[in-house]
């Protein structure tokens, strides 16, 4: 099949162009400088579903906390949130999903779950009475228009 028109040249010329731009940003002193960034903070705590015998078969994994998630408001560093699969087991699944969330750019979070599994606080009448949760995901994204 023959091509039409100039295209390949067109992305040859592009693919140079971006490659020089990419080239000037990651070689700038501030590019080279990278981020700063203050003591390590701890995110998670103990867990808050430690007595919870729901979930088997399998083995469980009690503080154990996986599959985490993090997400910084593009408009507001301060706002941090993460999220994560808390005493997961080893053959799928967690006795609960936490949150972490941080109004001081993560100097200290504070913590809370959703009602997604029994352990958890989900019953039949809130839509969580499973024996396990999976899959956690966070993201933050700009507001855009009024907000409530």
């Amino acid at each position: 099949m023959k091509r039409r028109g100039g295209s390949s040249r067109f992305c040859c010329a592009l693919g140079a162009g971006t490659g020089a731009l990419l080239a000037a940003l990651l070689l700038s002193p501030a590019a080279l400088a990278g981020p700063t960034a203050g003591a390590l903070v701890l995110a998670s705590t103990p867990s808050p579903f430690a007595s919870c015998t729901v979930g088997g078969p399998g083995t469980n994994y009690p503080n154990a906390e996986v599959e985490p998630f993090v997400a910084v408001n593009p408009t507001d560093p301060s706002n941090v949130i993460g999220v994560y699969q808390q005493d997961r087991w080893d053959n799928g699944g967690a006795h609960g999903l936490v949150t972490a969330y941080s109004s001081n750019g993560g100097q200290s979070f504070a913590h809370t779950f959703p009602h997604f599994s029994t352990c958890a606080g989900g019953t039949a009448a809130n839509g969580g009475n499973y024996d396990r949760s999976s899959d956690p995901w966070s993201a933050s994204v700009p507001t855009v228009g009024p907000t409530r």
